[in-house]
């Protein structure tokens, strides 16, 4: 089975993971990703299958769960599923906000950009340059440890482990269809790199997944990086690049049967968690793009119970 043939989800390259488990079930299209924490299984993005078999495949992921006598949390579950998840008696809640730029739209200029313009030459002024690797430059083991040592100075910088589950990886050198663009000083050292893998379905292109920089990269490296991708990509003819999934970033109305609970918690995350995840200052490095594409993302759960919030939170290593 191609999976990548049912993934109609602006993340849905990371529900390919090979550290994702995938349930199929015999003549039924698609399948579900999902790890397993604690009491639960934990699906990511919902159901990757065709509309008409995705309740049938749903339902059998329950069944497999209770067989193994666990409860099924679901999250990244996109707005024309919350019915299918409704209808199967799970609380369904916003969990936060993906974004996402047409490139045929997107412009560099006017004032809303002026602030993204100076922070971009700010780093060009700071002798930084861009290269795709394979491309612009050689791709191979020793980029890959440069990359790499980026990856584990910034998470030194930022004092615990790298999160897990809801968000990208390096991957490896065998790893074609991941996109990786690296920021250079003058001298030639790599400073800061964002990779990005392919979208499919309805808005397909590419999502702006991994970031990382050295904590003396200068101002702005992450924009330079940015633009430099989107300017390329937008040449090629690529729809869209997606800007990726912030948590916590939700809006006022909840779906019919949302937990006031889970509503509570996810607001109070979003104003006061950024030791679990800095979701304000990533919602503001999207929104500088001007983003046209704005999509809510939800949280299914059948119930929703405090040991499952913990075996969420554990599972993609906030806690």
């Amino acid at each position: 089975m191609d999976a990548a043939a049912f993934v109609d989800h602006p993340s849905g390259f990371l529900a390919l993971s090979s550290r994702n488990e995938r349930f199929t079930h015999d003549g039924v299209p698609g399948f579900i990703a999902y790890r397993e924490r604690g009491r639960h299984l934990v699906a990511f993005g919902g159901v990757h299958s065709v509309p008409s078999a995705s309740g049938l495949l749903l339902d059998r992921f329950v069944e497999h769960a209770r067989g193994r006598r666990r409860r099924v949390i679901a999250v990244q579950v996109r707005g024309s599923q919350v019915g299918l998840f409704r209808a199967r008696g799970f609380c369904v809640n916003q969990l936060g906000t993906s974004f996402g730029l047409s490139l045929d739209r997107f412009r560099v200029g006017g004032a809303d950009k002026m602030q993204l313009r100076n922070k971009i030459s700010r780093a060009r002024r700071a002798g930084l340059s861009v290269v795709e690797l394979g491309r612009d430059a050689t791709r191979d083991e020793t980029i890959f440890a440069e990359l790499s040592a980026v990856s584990a100075s910034w998470l030194r910088a930022k004092g615990h482990d790298e999160l897990d589950f809801m968000i990208g990886e390096l991957g490896d050198l065998g790893d074609s269809r991941r996109r990786i663009f690296a920021a250079r000083d003058g001298s030639g050292r790599t400073v800061a790199f964002i990779t990005y893998v392919p979208v499919w379905g309805q808005t397909p292109g590419y999502l702006h997944d991994l970031t990382r920089r050295l904590p003396d990269a200068p101002a702005g490296v992450m924009e330079l990086i940015n633009v430099h991708a989107l300017e390329r990509m937008k040449a090629e003819g690529v729809p869209v690049l997606h800007l990726g999934f912030t948590p916590f970033i939700v809006g006022d109305a909840e779906p019919s049967g949302a937990s006031r609970l889970a509503a509570w918690l996810i607001r109070e995350l979003g104003r006061r968690g950024a030791m679990l995840y800095p979701a304000m200052s990533q919602a503001r490095y999207k929104l500088k793009w001007g983003p046209d594409i704005v999509e809510r993302e939800y949280l299914a759960a059948r119930p929703l119970s405090i040991r499952g919030v913990i075996d969420l939170l554990r599972l993609t290593r906030s806690l």
